[in-house]
């Protein structure tokens, strides 16, 4: 979960809002508000800890992020970070990230109202959904 905790940090996003919704065709599917939906380990599904469902990621068209990630104290869910940076699109799937001076390239894929973050580390296939909310 440190591997997670340490990719949403990386994408944290600022919110803002459209002033139109017009034809959003154009607009990088990677903008918009995410909320953590499911993770997987090598194809298997792993429930998701307390609170964790309700880390969201924003992600804004003028290429910054926030991400607020929360975590329950004891007291019930609590906001735990909230992370900032910059995010650039790289074409063909691959996005650069920024956050506190260090960049990270990380390739994403979209279907329909989800995000799918994928990473293979040490022979495991981490994968990441988000639902765009």
């Amino acid at each position: 979960m440190k591997k997670l905790i340490l990719l949403f940090s990386v994408l944290a996003l600022t919110f803002t809002s459209c002033n139109s919704d017009d034809d959003n065709s154009s607009q990088d599917p990677f903008v918009g508000t995410w909320k953590y939906y499911k993770y997987f380990e090598d194809g298997v599904e792993i429930p998701l800890e307390d609170c964790e469902d309700l880390l969201t990621i924003v992600i804004s068209s003028n290429g910054t992020y926030i991400t607020k990630d929360y975590f329950d104290y004891g007291n019930g869910c609590e906001l735990d970070y909230t992370d900032e940076g910059i995010w650039e699109n790289e074409g063909s799937g691959t996005y650069s990230i920024t956050s506190d001076g260090e960049t990270f390239t990380q390739s994403i894929s979209f279907e329909g109202n989800t995000m799918i973050i994928e990473e293979v580390d040490e022979g495991i296939i981490y994968k990441d959904v988000f639902i765009r909310q």
